[in-house]
């Protein structure tokens, strides 16, 4: 290549291709750039021309320093950001520094799981944004389809979503689009958006196929079971939503599911659907304007509207209780499809 310097090191480079948007995933430090990969498998694509965006890893002490005697624009519970014209930097307590700048962020730092999280959750909102610029806004719901019909599940964080698509993969019957957060279009046709199963320590004991832990900065690790595991099991086509299931916990043993009103399925819609409250979508803001330009997002809103209320007119609507008995919980479940 002309230009290139002789013997310089290879830089592995991973590339995803999302609905349009193409990333690059690069570094020398090929652990991170691999589990970052890892967390987005489904879009592993070819390399095409330059990407839209760049992630690059580089393992090494953070260069605050060099980032000069900035104010803080912006704190979370998680880091400190600074804003300097077009480039923003974010601090992770010191341990962690990324600058973005023009589609390009970059990621130092000494710890593994710190720099892959830092990535991951990069990409989540950078790929929230272009989704929702396409149409196809995420739905915090675990969603799944058989031959006759397709079902949304929602569920607040922690509800039993994973342990549910975990069984769900056991029957042959079943597909899944998404465990956590399927794509919902304007007609409200479901589109699928597999990312490695989260599981808790009990779940990780039943799954079928590679699993990682990972660290994270505010909650405890995770483990992830890896898309190729169940990646034949995947929906792969859009499909019309038939049922719209408001799910809830109970301390009882039974589960049980009930026609409801549409109504009913308002605002768990605007929570999980048009608010996003289950979905991470945090440096949409931090490598925007901040929480002052949300005026600006009246447009995404409307997208996320007209998603749900689309969706809310073609599916019957649900009720399902869930109770301590994992099996009674599916079989439930599984009568819708």
């Amino acid at each position: 290549m002309p230009g290139a310097v002789a013997n310089a090191p290879v830089t592995p480079t991973r590339r995803l291709e999302v609905h349009g948007l193409s990333i690059a995933v690069c570094g020398a430090w090929d652990e991170v750039t691999g589990a970052v990969a890892r967390d987005f498998a489904w879009f592993a694509a070819a390399a095409h021309g330059e990407p839209d965006l760049r992630v690059v890893l580089e393992r090494r002490r953070p260069d605050l320093d060099g980032a000069g005697a900035l104010t803080a624009s912006f704190v979370t519970p998680r880091n400190v950001v600074y804003r300097d014209g077009p480039r923003t930097l974010i601090d992770y307590g010191g341990r962690a520094l990324a600058r973005h700048e023009r589609g390009r962020f970059v990621v130092q730092s000494e710890n593994p799981q710190l720099a892959r999280e830092a990535a991951h959750l990069f990409l989540l909102s950078a790929i929230g944004e272009h989704l929702d610029a396409r149409g196809l806004p995420r739905l915090h719901a675990l969603a799944l389809a058989s031959d006759r019909s397709a079902l949304a599940l929602l569920l607040p964080s922690g509800g039993g979503k994973s342990t549910l698509a975990l069984r769900a993969l056991r029957d042959p019957q079943v597909r899944l689009l998404s465990e956590d957060s399927p794509l919902l279009d304007t007609g409200g046709r479901l589109h699928p958006f597999p990312l490695p199963l989260g599981l808790s320590e009990a779940d990780g004991a039943e799954a079928r196929g590679p699993v990682r832990r990972v660290e994270r900065m505010e909650f405890a690790p995770q483990l992830l079971l890896e898309v190729e595991a169940y990646a034949d099991r995947v929906e792969r086509e859009p499909r019309a939503l038939t049922d719209l299931v408001i799910g809830r916990r109970s301390l009882g043993c039974d589960a049980h599911l009930e026609r409801v009103g549409r109504r009913a399925a308002v605002q768990p819609l605007l929570r999980e659907g048009v608010v996003g409250v289950g979905i991470y979508q945090g440096l949409e803001f931090l490598l925007g304007h901040g929480w002052r330009d949300l005026a600006a997002r009246r447009r995404v809103a409307a997208t996320r509207t007209r998603a749900s209320a689309a969706a809310l007119r073609q599916a019957r609507v649900w009720r399902l209780t869930l109770g301590r008995d994992r099996e009674r919980n599916w079989e439930v479940l599984r009568s819708l499809l």
